[in-house]
């Protein structure tokens, strides 16, 4: 009871507390956008041409038809103007996303709607990456579009869940 009260103007006001389910929303949003920037910050160093060159070459002793598909790849991603940009739109994704859950974590609406379009925006890559988007998204080799769409689908799927839970909570949410 000591933690919901403010002082404003010598008088005692009841700041609204959150619940339990929130707590745990957030805090698991909060993991989630500490592990995505620091996937992010990899990704860009990752994308940089010569990280994919390096890899090209150590697969290349493995697999060398492998390499040959990862080079396609790559060759097509610089090809692409937006794939460049992609890995800095991810972490400002990322970032955007973060925002959104500090606001609900202080119980301001807003930070939903901040939130559930950082969790929407990263699939409109899809539409500019074109028709090897999916193929980009996972490991080389001959089943990518399948292994892919299987992790697109669960990404979605967390995705929904988490935005619906928070979406359920829009009610404490008083500012």
């Amino acid at each position: 009871m000591e933690d919901n009260l403010l002082l404003d103007n010598n008088n005692l006001i009841e700041q609204p507390k959150r619940s339990q389910f929130l707590k745990v929303l957030c805090i698991l949003s909060f993991v989630m956008c500490g592990i995505s920037f620091l996937s992010g910050i990899w990704g860009i160093y990752q994308s940089t041409p010569e990280a994919m060159q390096k890899n090209v070459e150590q697969i290349r002793t493995i697999n060398p038809e492998m390499a040959d598909q990862m080079e396609n790849q790559m060759i097509e991603m610089q090809n692409n103007p937006y794939s460049k940009v992609a890995p800095y739109l991810g972490l400002v994704y990322t970032l955007l996303s973060f925002l959104g859950v500090m606001m609900m974590w202080n119980l301001t609406k807003k930070g939903f709607y901040i939130y559930a379009i950082a969790e929407i925006l990263p699939y409109t890559s899809f539409i500019f990456m074109g028709k090897n988007s999916l193929a980009m998204m996972g490991p080389p080799g001959g089943n990518n579009t399948m292994i892919a769409m299987a992790i697109l689908v669960v990404m979605v799927v967390v995705d929904v869940i988490f935005v619906a839970l928070y979406a359920r909570n829009l009610k404490e949410m008083t500012k």
